[in-house]
């Protein structure tokens, strides 16, 4: 019963777990970049349609936190050099889903808009540089960092 609910579950993060131009992404990497956004002190939202966010509540996520950890223990290679892979590209994924990724991507979309009247030299190195850094990925149904910016002091006018 337990193996036939953890592949249900995996069988449904599959769908979602699949990068732009790439291959899907296991089950078990899937699961690592997401207990890695649970365990940050940040708010966690998923998008919704349109522009829309569902976040989760405080008190939801250890019971989200331990799913996760069900999953990985379930789908994670014990063979330590498998293991280190799974967890580099968890760690890239991550990245790529951050909020400084997302900025980047959004950035490198206002400036592709003709009124923009963005150079074509700086919009092909934001480009390559974007692309390089921050390929899109899938965003549905994957809990993602609430960036709060912190604001930088003001020093004293004198």
């Amino acid at each position: 019963m337990k193996h036939t609910a953890l592949l249900l579950l995996a069988l449904a993060l599959l769908p979602h777990a699949v990068q732009a131009d790439q291959t899907p992404v296991s089950v078990c990497v899937e699961a690592l970049e997401q207990l890695e956004t649970l365990q940050t002190v940040a708010p966690v939202y998923k998008l919704t349609g349109g522009q829309g966010r569902q976040y989760l509540a405080d008190a939801d996520r250890p019971a989200e936190v331990a799913r996760l950890k069900t999953i990985v223990a379930g789908s994670c290679s014990a063979k330590p050099k498998i293991r280190r892979r799974e967890e580099s590209e968890a760690e890239q994924l991550h990245l790529v889903r951050s909020p400084g990724c997302m900025e980047d991507r959004d950035r490198l979309s206002m400036m592709e808009k003709p009124e923009a009247r963005t150079p074509e030299d700086d919009l092909a190195r934001t480009r390559k540089r974007v692309v390089a850094q921050c390929p899109e990925v899938d965003l549905s149904n994957v809990w993602l960092v609430h960036w709060i910016p912190i604001p930088t002091p003001v020093p004293p006018s004198g």
